[in-house]
């Protein structure tokens, strides 16, 4: 996309946004799953024509799962559920009703525009968007009960104690505020301490210091089933956006007893592998992928010996033909000195071997990630909407976005609305940043020299054995170059701060206290527990970072509302472009055909051709009775088409009579059909 592009996309996200913002009544509240439920109903009702309601399953808890078909059935249309579909997705978390309004702000603001806004009525015309604005609706109704109880999770009881009972040690309101907090008690072995700074605020100790924790830290709650732990086995469940077969974590009791195990899962998958159609998955969820391209971390090893690429082998002192073990391979990475003392796993070896599951987002699809990145980045500038990208959370292991990226084989974008607002700290005009290294050569980042890359290193957080001379040796090496350093950092995990520096969460305990009111945290409060004696009981409330006020969400809303509609209208498409006949003697032609994909996505992913679950495009020749195929074959494939206008031909040499026809089409699943009558002549 040029700058031109660029610069028209951000005004229209804002001309949008403004008009979005003044014909829509924006809820106060947020709403419950059974005003979840109405509010579908009532968007099909107001709209029969272009809306329908498609009941998918029920939640563990026994609470309806819908999808919401947007599409206006236009006269000599195809029928919705064959044409070319996008699939959004909200609130799979349970926490997230930022989502699922969000969801449905957009669902009206499709139906509300067709025929009177010309792009949404051309893209509800000719595309199926599906929209289920509640995916895990168990835990989203735990945040309208009381006591209010954060939680991931769906109904389904499950045993996480092994006692041979279920859910009867969750958490308890032992100072009747109708929240769940935390308690804190003094122990020897405890290993927590308040913040020197902000003592509200709780931080590990950290014995290199000579620090000595002073508390225990437990979920509100007693011991009910007198084992002597605390809230181990509460009501629910199993988390839905760990419960999807990528990188699926074995053995872990929060993902489920197996992927897809969960009601709500399998009607997710059911509804995605019936409708073929589906070519876009856009989510709204925790997950911001646009922003944090990380996709599932460590991949297991799925091999016992594995080669090493040539140059680094030979940086390693191995043999490039040789097949070495994963342990062997660990060894000469640990004396090659490469990771700075940094711990050197197999994991690791096994995800830069590309072992085991697929972690990492195909090369061949980054532009199309990278291009849309840069417009959200360009639209979030240009509307004026901050966000702290530092904290945006990547692709978690058997996520939702996980399978439908490298299983289901689509582009697939998250994005999670709202972070709280961080201050936003100006740095020095000269100071080195993060974006400034992504633009840096390999020799500009040396100039710096070791004293100015370890002072950004500390500055930004990094871990201590991720130091200025291993990353120096590293780009001199050619290992690697600024901008991929850079967004090794990004994916790191954060040092704890330094004696003196800000508790990590202090901007949101200031946040709280200002926009909420002081409601956002609990004060320590003396309580006698009957089993751990005298304990306190305080700390962030239920939902603080992640259920903004809703006098706060709008802005940001129908700024993502309106962002999403634009990558809607991107869909890749399907048409026969142009067609030729050139004679070549006496009842003898030449037939050309070119296939084209209008859309801007391309027609298929390379991680979904790699997964095998991206179709080809079929074409068919179909001749008449007095004709034949002199050359060329009846059916040809295309195995995909980029994005943007590319255009792929395909050539016959056909017999038959002067002014004879045939039929020409193009098909696949994602994309519908398209089909010509040609005349020879």
């Amino acid at each position: 996309m040029n700058r031109r592009a660029q610069v028209i996309f951000g005004l229209a996200a804002c001309v949008a946004l403004s008009a979005f913002a003044a014909a829509r009544s924006f809820p106060e509240k947020y709403r419950s799953p059974d005003e979840v439920a109405a509010a579908l109903r009532s968007l099909t009702s107001a709209h029969p024509q272009t809306a329908r309601l498609i009941p998918i399953g029920k939640s563990q808890g026994g609470l309806e799962i819908a999808v919401l078909r947007i599409a206006a059935q236009v006269k000599g249309s195809a029928d919705p559920d064959s044409r070319t579909a996008a699939f959004i997705a909200a609130n799979i978390e349970g926490v997230h009703l930022i989502g699922t309004e969000a969801a449905l702000a957009l669902s009206e603001k499709l139906l509300n525009g067709y025929g009177t806004d010309q792009a949404i009525t051309d893209l509800v015309g000719t595309r199926t968007i599906y929209v289920a604005p509640l995916l895990n609706p168990d835990g989203a109704r735990a945040f309208f009960g009381s006591p209010k109880y954060e939680r991931l999770t769906n109904g389904r009881p499950v045993d996480e104690d092994l006692d041979m009972q279920v859910d009867e040690d969750g958490p308890d309101d032992l100072n009747k505020d109708g929240l769940i907090t935390q308690m804190r008690v003094k122990d020897p072995e405890g290993k927590w301490l308040p913040d020197s700074q902000e003592p509200r605020l709780m931080k590990m100790a950290d014995p290199q210091k000579g620090e000595k924790g002073l508390y225990k830290i437990y979920t509100e709650g007693l011991d009910n089933d007198g084992d002597g732990q605390y809230n181990e086995d509460p009501a629910g469940g199993v988390e839905l956006n760990r419960n999807f077969p990528h990188d699926y974590e074995y053995n872990v009791k929060a993902a489920g007893l197996y992927p897809v195990s969960e009601a709500e899962t399998q009607a997710l998958v059911e509804f995605l592998t019936s409708h073929p159609n589906i070519a876009l998955v856009l989510s709204f969820s925790t997950e911001n992928t646009i922003l944090n391209l990380q996709q599932t971390g460590q991949a297991k090893p799925g091999a016992d010996k594995a080669k090493v690429p040539k140059m680094m082998a030979s940086f390693l002192g191995l043999e490039a033909d040789q097949e070495y073990s994963l342990k062997e391979i660990v060894e000469a990475v640990k004396a090659s000195g490469v990771g700075g003392g940094m711990e050197i796993t197999e994991d690791m070896v096994a995800m830069f071997l590309g072992m085991g599951a697929a972690v990492q987002t195909d090369q061949q699809d980054m532009p199309v990630i990278e291009a849309v990145q840069k417009q959200y980045k360009d639209a979030l500038k240009e509307a004026k909407l901050e966000y702290p990208e530092k904290r945006a959370k990547g692709v978690g292991k058997g996520s939702f976005v996980a399978y439908s990226y490298f299983q289901y084989g689509v582009p697939v974008f998250s994005v999670d609305l709202w972070s709280v607002p961080e201050p936003k700290k100006e740095p020095a005009k000269d100071a080195l940043t993060a974006e400034k290294l992504k633009a840096m050569s390999a020799e500009e980042f040396l100039a710096l020299g070791e004293d100015r890359i370890s002072a950004f290193l500390k500055e930004q957080g990094a871990p201590p054995n991720f130091s200025a001379e291993t990353l120096i040796k590293m780009v001199k090496s050619g290992q690697v170059d600024p901008k991929k350093m850079a967004e090794m950092m990004d994916k790191m995990p954060k040092r704890p701060p330094l004696e003196g520096e800000e508790h990590p969460d202090a901007y949101i305990l200031k946040w709280a206290d200002v926009t909420l009111q002081k409601k956002g945290f609990v004060d320590w409060t003396p309580f006698q527990h009957p089993t751990l004696g005298e304990v306190e009981i305080g700390g962030f409330a239920p939902f603080v970072r992640v259920v903004p006020p809703p006098a706060e969400i709008e802005k940001t809303v129908a700024f993502h509302a309106d962002f999403y509609i634009r990558l809607l209208e991107k869909l890749p498409g399907l048409q026969i472009s142009k067609t030729e006949v050139k004679p070549l003697g006496p009842d003898l032609y030449a037939v050309t055909a070119y296939f084209t994909n209008p859309g801007w996505f391309p027609t298929s992913t390379a991680q979904g051709r790699r997964a095998r679950t991206a179709w080809p495009v079929t074409v068919r020749l179909k001749l008449g009775k007095e004709q034949a195929l002199f050359s060329g074959r009846p059916i040809e494939s295309i195995p995909f088409l980029d994005g943007s206008g590319d255009t792929k031909k395909i050539e016959w040499t056909v017999k038959g009579r002067k002014g004879s026809s045939l039929v020409i089409s193009a098909a696949t699943p994602r994309l519908g059909t398209a089909s010509v009558s040609v005349t020879l002549d």
